[in-house]
């Protein structure tokens, strides 16, 4: 979800996942990102409303640098969850800036009614050593129940 050019697919596809489906918003992303080969299907959708997806569709899903100031915020999630199957696995990143500004409590709350477990969250973490006034993200992994 944000499959930007294609970098997290690759990698999905180097471990031995069979089937990986790209969604961004820029289908600039989606050429670069379709020209690797590996994606079963390519999304140009934006995230933060309803995806046309089915519930359950998806075994897990990988978002990475997507939920940040000025791109899609906690409002993204419910949908992710919605197509995620249970037991499956959503894995993100979160900048801290989006995390203090109600992500976090987003979380907590879709924790409290059991609609997801928080399986593993990372320290804060420079995302891009060496930029300047770089933000800090944290890595979560949700099980979806």
């Amino acid at each position: 979800a944000g499959a930007g050019t294609g970098l997290s697919g690759e990698w999905l596809a180097i471990t031995g996942y069979p089937q990986v489906e790209a969604l961004d918003i820029s289908e600039g992303m989606l050429a670069k990102a379709s020209a690797k080969g590996i994606y079963s299907a390519l999304h140009c959708l934006a995230l933060g409303g309803p995806l046309p997806f089915a519930d359950n569709a998806y075994a897990g899903i990988v978002s990475a640098g997507v939920f940040t100031s000025g791109h899609v915020g906690a409002e993204g999630l419910d949908e992710l969850i919605r197509i995620c199957r249970p037991g499956g696995a959503i894995v993100l990143t979160v900048k801290n800036t989006l995390w203090e500004a109600g992500f976090a409590a987003r979380i907590a709350e879709l924790e409290a009614q059991g609609v997801v477990t928080r399986d593993e969250e990372t320290a804060p973490y420079v995302s891009m050593p060496g930029e300047a006034d770089t933000v800090p993200s944290r890595g979560l992994v949700l099980r979806v129940i």
